[in-house]
């Protein structure tokens, strides 16, 4: 398992470096075949000192397929990587827990039965949004992000879905070659989106 540990906006001190490896160190005990795990430690100006340190973590595993990512913020470096080892630790948790209730056979299969679900919005969609949009100030991207993404199938989608605990999750179909979006629908089952072009 190789680490990396970056610092961003002040110098990394060695302690600091080797107090995030230790804390990390422990993911092997979720999957054995970790490959990399990045950290990412940060100090940002901002009004509220509060949020001003950041730890950001991505670990890449053989088995996993994406990467799991979490991060924390609080007013000390040392509190948000503990802050942050804890989400990460859920997440590992719960995905491992997932591949050995998909292995019994049984989430899968209702996983896979809830997700033919296929929304198109056509010409009346967009009238009808233009319509009850207000005319106030035109709303702004106040952040975006990357991330890699490799081709995966709809019941991994909504596996990625759920692990992340997310409200939707963009990926590359391996069926069909295109980007699509999965949600989760009120009634506990996924949506997904598939563009026409």
């Amino acid at each position: 398992m190789q680490f990396l540990v970056k610092g961003r906006n002040f110098q990394l001190t060695d302690s600091l470096k080797q107090y995030a490896e230790k804390k990390l160190a422990n993911v092997n005990r979720y999957f054995e075949n970790v490959v990399e795990v990045d950290v990412t430690l940060s100090v940002k100006d901002s009004k509220d000192i509060s949020k001003s340190r950041v730890c950001e973590v991505t670990i890449w595993a053989k088995s996993i397929g994406n990467p799991i990512h979490g991060k924390a913020a609080s007013d000390d470096l040392y509190a948000s990587i503990d802050l942050v080892v804890e989400k990460i630790e859920r997440q590992l948790k719960k995905h491992k827990e997932k591949n050995t209730s998909r292995r019994r056979g049984t989430r899968q299969q209702e996983a896979m039965q809830a997700m033919h679900t296929v929304l198109s919005f056509g010409e009346d969609f967009a009238e009808k949004a233009e319509a009850s949009e207000p005319a106030t100030a035109e709303p702004k991207i106040i952040r975006s992000g990357t991330f890699p993404m490799r081709p995966m199938f709809s019941d991994e989608a909504a596996e990625q879905l759920e692990l992340f605990n997310q409200e939707f999750f963009v990926f590359s179909n391996a069926e069909t070659n295109k980007i699509n979006v999965i949600y989760k629908r009120g009634d506990g089952n996924f949506g997904l989106i598939e563009p026409e072009y």
